[in-house]
């Protein structure tokens, strides 16, 4: 599982206890303590980080900047300050420095939509906003389905004269699960979902905030708007301790057809720039589907599941180790899923309570 989220440390915290992987030591390992976890930290950034390159992250110089701070006088405090500013320049969210049950840092990208709405009441109010959109355009009241995680349901849905909506804000049903059953879990419930969609004429599929979480569950929503086996996206992992640019065999996953029915019809999936993870790989997916169009803000460009390892002082650290590509061998690592269409949402929508990303998705399935 590949989570993103700002409030769920202790969950990820498990996900990365759950997943642990090598690290890499130094030559000489008789040095102090902080000295040790600082060269284990560079060291296994150095064997398996997938996009130095591509972030323009010289590894090597942040190496020469930093090493010097560090001695065996290094407070826990000033290493775990030393680490964020080294690793905050690579703006991959999938790298994480967290102190167990205390703190954590995330190399967090800048995001357009945090800077609109940048509290949880502010994006409380953002939902709201679109909720009152959806009932100004004749939308049947909002049902749910699937068990709630941050106080949110996993799918919400709406019809209105022909024209479906389905919002799902993560990609998993439950965090504990592994991907594979909690694939099947969600397919279950899918099922059960489209058959109130099987007469419509068309579907809106709104991701704007999509934490992630599994790929597995996002074939399973993108397998219900095809009716056939299309190449969804490739993706390889470095070679640990090979060079920059040696990676592992490519493996292809495929979007299959998925459910009872499939929805074949023209379909509109919203996005913005906190569509992460799993959500960016469900949009970049969907993007391959000949009904699918894409509207909103590219998605957040961070598609690798996290190598998770801990340092010897016990602290977990997370990194992105592969690269995903979509079916012409393009990777959208730090760019995101494209748009079709390009509509931003800012904190004037919640002035008339109207969504125009909505307004734009609605006005291009009713195009003649």
């Amino acid at each position: 599982m590949k989570i993103f989220s700002y409030l769920i440390l202790l969950i990820f915290t498990a996900n990365i206890t759950n997943a642990q992987n090598p690290i890499s030591y130094p030559k000489d390992t008789a040095i102090s303590k902080p000295e040790l976890n600082f060269e284990v930290l560079w060291h296994t950034f150095e064997d398996n980080y997938a996009f130095f390159k591509l972030r323009n992250i010289d590894w090597h110089a942040t190496y020469k900047k930093y090493r010097p701070l560090i001695n065996a006088n290094t407070s826990d405090d000033s290493l775990y300050t030393v680490f964020s500013q080294m690793l905050a320049p690579f703006n991959d969210n999938h790298i994480n420095v967290i102190v167990p049950g205390i703190k954590q840092f995330k190399s967090v990208k800048p995001s357009q939509f945090v800077k609109e709405f940048p509290t949880d009441s502010l994006r409380n109010k953002f939902w709201q906003m679109v909720n009152s959109s959806l009932s100004q355009k004749h939308f049947t009241a909002l049902q749910y389905a699937g068990p709630e995680f941050n106080n949110v349901h996993l799918f919400a849905y709406s019809t209105s004269n022909g024209l479906g909506y389905l919002r799902f804000n993560r990609c998993f049903v439950d965090q504990d699960s592994d991907n594979v059953p909690d694939a099947v879990v969600a397919g279950k419930l899918l099922d059960t979902l489209f058959a109130r969609f099987k007469d419509l004429k068309s579907i809106i599929v709104d991701v704007r905030d999509n934490i992630g979480g599994n790929d597995e569950f996002a074939y399973e929503v993108a397998g219900r708007f095809t009716t056939n086996k299309v190449i969804g996206m490739h993706k390889k992992t470095r070679i640990r301790k090979g060079g920059y640019e040696d990676f592992g065999q490519l493996e292809t996953w495929y979007t299959e057809p998925k459910g009872v029915f499939q929805f074949t019809k023209p379909v509109v999936v919203l996005t913005n720039d906190k569509t992460v993870s799993a959500g960016d790989l469900f949009a970049s997916i969907m993007r391959e589907l000949p009904n699918v169009k894409i509207v909103g803000s590219n998605t957040r460009g961070i598609y690798s599941n996290m190598y998770g390892f801990t340092l010897p002082n016990g602290w977990l650290i997370s990194l992105s180790n592969e690269r995903y590509y979509d079916n012409k061998m393009i990777c959208y690592e730090g760019i995101g899923a494209p748009v079709d269409i390009h509509v931003l949402n800012t904190q004037n929508d919640l002035l008339n309570m109207n969504d125009p990303v909505l307004d734009t998705a609605i006005k291009e399935l009713l195009k003649p």
